[in-house]
Parts: structure tokens; C-alpha cells; sequence
């Protein structure tokens, strides 16, 4: 499955394609193997004086991620630490999926001190 080309819009901060690459190539593995069906990806960089901030917001079928991130040092180093946040709320998700049903089918034991 093709990723979703993300929104990448700067506020007092221009997109250069070195970034925008970043972006992409982080994003799109993320999107290959964690989410299905992706509608729209969002990512918005802003700086304040010495901090740089990485919103990023994932819209998908069966789930919807966003993670705002910053740093001190570069933008690199917040878009870096979004894209970690969103893989960690895709996997929590995938795994709370994934675990939903299980146990229900498991007999309670006699001795469990249920009274009935």
C-alpha cells in the first residue's frame, strides 16, 4: 500500500527539502506498518525564538494518532521525536486491538470464591 503524502505546513519556519524528505521517508515507514487505510497525514513546524516544535496529526479508518513534540537544539531532533511518539500510540493501539477479545472464553474456576 502507497503512503499518504503528508501536509507539511512551516509557521516562521521554512520547509526545505531536506526536511520535507525526512518527513516523508520517517512517516511512511510508520504508516506501511502500523496503520491501515491512512485518509490524511498532518505536520506542522513551528519555531519560538529557540524552540522548535513538530505537531503531527494521523488520520486514519480505525484510528486517529497526534503527537506534538519539541526540542531545543533542532527540527530535526522534534520531527524525530513525534514520528517515536505516533509509532508508540499505533503500536499501543494495534496491540489493545489485537488483545481485545482474548481471555473471554476461559472458564472461571470453582474455588474462585464467587458466590452464586
Amino acid at each position: 500500500m502507497a503512503a499518504v503524502t503528508p501536509e507539511i505546513v512551516g509557521r516562521n519556519f521554512e520547509v526545505t527539502p531536506d526536511i520535507r524528505a525526512l518527513i516523508e521517508s520517517k512517516l511512511g515507514r510508520v504508516e506501511d506498518r502500523l496503520f491501515q487505510d491512512v485518509i490524511t497525514v498532518r505536520v506542522m513546524l513551528h519555531v519560538e525564538k529557540f524552540r522548535y516544535t513538530c505537531e503531527i496529526l494521523v488520520v486514519a479508518r480505525d484510528h486517529d494518532a497526534k503527537a506534538v513534540q519539541e526540542s531545543e537544539t533542532s527540527m530535526a531532533d522534534a520531527i524525530n521525536a513525534a514520528v517515536d511518539h505516533i509509532k508508540h500510540q499505533a503500536q499501543k493501539n494495534r496491540e489493545k486491538i489485537r488483545d481485545h477479545h482474548r481471555g473471554e472464553s476461559e472458564p472461571v474456576p470453582e474455588g474462585s470464591g464467587r458466590v452464586s
